[in-house]
C-alpha cells in the first residue's frame, strides 16, 4: 500500500545483489548499549553466518524434539558457557523480575546460524529493509530486540516460512498486527508461550526494525500505518512495552535471532494455587439453609433429593472401604 512512496527511491533490488556478491553484512546497526535495550550484544557479531564460535560442538539432535526441530530450520544451540547464552539468559530472567525468576529454568538458547536458504535470504532481505529505514529516517533504523511468545510448532513455522499470523482489535490490544513485547518484558509474552509435552516452552528473541514509531491506543483497529510518516506502533511512546508491526511488514521488518527454551514451575505452582477455592468454608447442612430461602419450592425439592443421593453413595463406599 505504501509502496514506493515508503521507501522512496531505494533500490531494494540493486542494494540486495551488492549484499549477496560482497559476501557480507554492513555494519548498519551499532552495538546495542544498556541504556538502549537492557542488552549489550553487537548485532554483526551474533547474525553474520560465519559467526559459530558460539555454538555446542556436536550438539544431538534429539532432547524430545526440540533441539533437531530448531536444528533443520537453520538454529544451532550455544554453549551454556559462552557470552551470548549467558548474555540472553540473564536478560529472560532479569526481565522476568526475581520473584517470578525463582521458579524458571533456561534449558537451552538457539541462535539463527544462516545455515539454510531461507534464512540466509531473510536476513539479506532484512538488511535491505534496515537500510532502507536508516535512510528514510535520518539515519536510524531504530532497530530493537523484542520478544514473541508461540508454541514450538508455531516458532518452527515461522523459522521456516516466516510469520502469518496477526492479532489484535478491541480489548485491550494495540491495533491489529504482530505484536513483540520489549526485550525487558519477556514476561507479557509467556501466555502464548505453549507448553510442549513435557513442560517445556519458548520465546523468540527477535531483531525489530520500528523506524519512526506512533502510539496506538488499546482497543484500536488500525491495521496499518496512520501516514507514510510512521513505520511502526507502539503502546506508550515515552516507554513502549509493546510493539505493533503492521502486516506488511512482519516478515521484512523482523528478524528472528534466537529461541529460548525454558521450564516455568512457578506457573505450574500458580495454576495449582489458583484453583484453591478462597470463599468462606460453610458445611452442606448450613448451605441448604440458605438455598431453601432462595431458591423455587421445586427446585429446592430436586437439590435436597440429590445431596440424600450423595449422603448415601458417601455413606455406602465407607462401608464397602
Amino acid at each position: 500500500m505504501l509502496g514506493d512512496a515508503y521507501y522512496g527511491n531505494w533500490n531494494t533490488n540493486a542494494a540486495a545483489a551488492a549484499l549477496l556478491q560482497e559476501q557480507r553484512i554492513p555494519p548498519i546497526v551499532p552495538p546495542l548499549d544498556q541504556q538502549q535495550d537492557t542488552i549489550s550484544i553487537d548485532d554483526d557479531e551474533i547474525l553474520r553466518p560465519e559467526s559459530d564460535s558460539d555454538e555446542s560442538p556436536g550438539a544431538p539432535l534429539h532432547c524430545g524434539g526440540r533441539i533437531e526441530a530448531f536444528a533443520r530450520s537453520g538454529f544451532s544451540p550455544l554453549a551454556e558457557d559462552t557470552v551470548h547464552h549467558s548474555t540472553i539468559k540473564k536478560c529472560f530472567l532479569d526481565g522476568l523480575g526475581q520473584a517470578r525468576a525463582a521458579g524458571v529454568r533456561v534449558t537451552a538458547v538457539h541462535r539463527n546460524s544462516l545455515s539454510v536458504p531461507n534464512a540466509k535470504a531473510r536476513f539479506f532481505s532484512f538488511r535491505v529493509h534496515e537500510k532502507a529505514v536508516a535512510e528514510r529516517r535520518g539515519g536510524h533504523s531504530n532497530a530493537r530486540y523484542a520478544w514473541y511468545g508461540g508454541s514450538r510448532d508455531e516458532i518452527r513455522q515461522i523459522l521456516n516460512f516466516g510469520f502469518s499470523r496477526c492479532s489484535g482489535g478491541g480489548g485491550l490490544t494495540h491495533g491489529v498486527g504482530l505484536h513483540l513485547s520489549a526485550i525487558s518484558f519477556p514476561t507479557d509474552c509467556l501466555e502464548s508461550a505453549t507448553a510442549d509435552q513435557d513442560g517445556t516452552k519458548h520465546l523468540l528473541l527477535c531483531r525489530v526494525l520500528l523506524g519512526k514509531v506512533e502510539a496506538v491506543p488499546a482497543g484500536s483497529s488500525q491495521s496499518a500505518p496512520s501516514s507514510v510518516e510512521y513505520d511502526a506502533g507502539v503502546d506508550d511512546l515515552t516507554k513502549p512495552r509493546r510493539y505493533v508491526v503492521w502486516s506488511s511488514f512482519m516478515n521484512s521488518h523482523i528478524f528472528p535471532a534466537f529461541v529460548v527454551s525454558f521450564k516455568d514451575t512457578a506457573n505450574v505452582h500458580a495454576v495449582s494455587s489458583s484453583m484453591r477455592p478462597r470463599s468462606p468454608w460453610m458445611s452442606f447442612p448450613s448451605l441448604m439453609s440458605v438455598l431453601s430461602g432462595m431458591l423455587d419450592p421445586r427446585i429446592m425439592s430436586m437439590v435436597s433429593k440429590s445431596f440424600a443421593d450423595f449422603q448415601v453413595r458417601g455413606s455406602l463406599m465407607e462401608i464397602r472401604s
